[in-house]
């Protein structure tokens, strides 16, 4: 297969795209950064944006030119971001999902991959959010994912384009998040503890939240990709790895590192934020549809996390 990633420099890209690479498929990776990640990878330097440097058909035409069986749009910008600059991401997620389906419809692609999240469902849901569950999102970010969702359901519905979409948890890395995130804590904790020796919650220890490894977004977005149409039931899959709390996090990280300094000073406004999610995703219809089910918990996740930020300390 030859894929196309756009957003294929970032943290679920460039993961991404190696994993694709080792299984023998072909990469194509666009992205706004000068430099491609993964290795073995085409590279293509652009923006997903229609604007004024930016031509509407800039992605027909790489898509014209490649000829990919399939793009994965991971193109976007995130929570925090774009909070501070609406007009941007309105045109990076909105305009660049469009392109992209645009693209798929025109040149008969085999399938779109689109990530989406659990901001799309805002406050007061309930502990549980299921596929269907209401999507009033409370920030712009979740409110261009629902969007996004929507319009990839039109394009499979009216033009028959393969749209594929993973609604994910609270995502951990061990990558420095967007700025204003209020879910930045979930990566924040371990990069945190690795490098600074501690880390000082903004958010109360009871709150419980959803939460997924990179690794298994990415191993979600394959499954998802890789299963026969005839398997599924919709278009919009949701996925969750682990739910703990706040404090069962902070207390994974002390079982290994006891000398850590973690602390708790609860900011009432991202703590509130927090609070008012859903602590749970029902991803049954995936596990039932498409085999769905997380290879790492809490501990697992824990062990990988901080065993990527030590490796990279060492390697510094």
């Amino acid at each position: 297969m030859h894929a196309l990633i756009t957003g294929g420099a970032g943290s679920i890209g460039s993961r991404l795209a190696a994993a694709l690479i080792e299984r023998g498929d072909r990469v194509t990776v666009v992205d706004v950064r000068a430099d491609p990640v993964a290795p073995s990878a085409s590279f293509e330097r652009a923006d997903v944006r229609v604007g004024e440097t930016q031509a509407a058909g800039f992605i027909d035409g790489i898509v014209a030119e490649t000829r990919p069986d399939a793009i994965f749009h991971l193109a976007s910008l995130l929570s925090g971001s774009s909070e501070t600059d609406s007009e941007l991401a309105w045109r990076v997620n909105l305009d660049g999902i469009r392109n992209v389906l645009e693209a798929a419809r025109i040149h008969g692609l085999g399938r779109v991959l689109f990530p989406s999240s659990v901001a799309t469902f805002g406050m007061g849901v309930g502990d549980t959010v299921t596929d269907d569950s209401p999507q009033w999102p409370a920030g712009l970010y979740g409110v261009t994912k629902v969007l996004g969702e929507r319009l990839g359901v039109y394009y499979y519905q009216r033009f028959g384009v393969d749209f594929r979409c993973v609604r994910l948890s609270a995502m951990v890395a061990p990558t420095a998040p967007a700025a204003g995130a209020a879910s930045a804590f979930v990566c924040e904790l371990y990069i945190g503890a690795v490098r600074d020796g501690g880390y000082t919650f903004k958010v109360y220890p009871h709150s419980r939240i959803p939460l997924v490894w990179v690794d298994d977004v990415v191993g979600s977005i394959l499954q998802l990709h890789d299963a026969p149409a005839n398997q599924l039931s919709r278009r919009v899959y949701q996925v969750m790895g682990s739910n703990p709390t706040v404090q069962e996090m902070a207390d994974a990280v002390r079982r290994r590192m006891p000398d850590v300094k973690l602390g708790f000073d609860p900011d009432p406004v991202p703590a509130g934020v927090v609070d008012s999610w859903a602590s749970s995703m029902d991803d049954t219809t995936a596990r039932a549809d498409w085999g769905w089910a997380p290879r790492f918990d809490l501990e697992g996740m824990t062990d990988a996390v901080l065993a990527e930020l030590a490796a990279e300390g060492s390697a510094g």
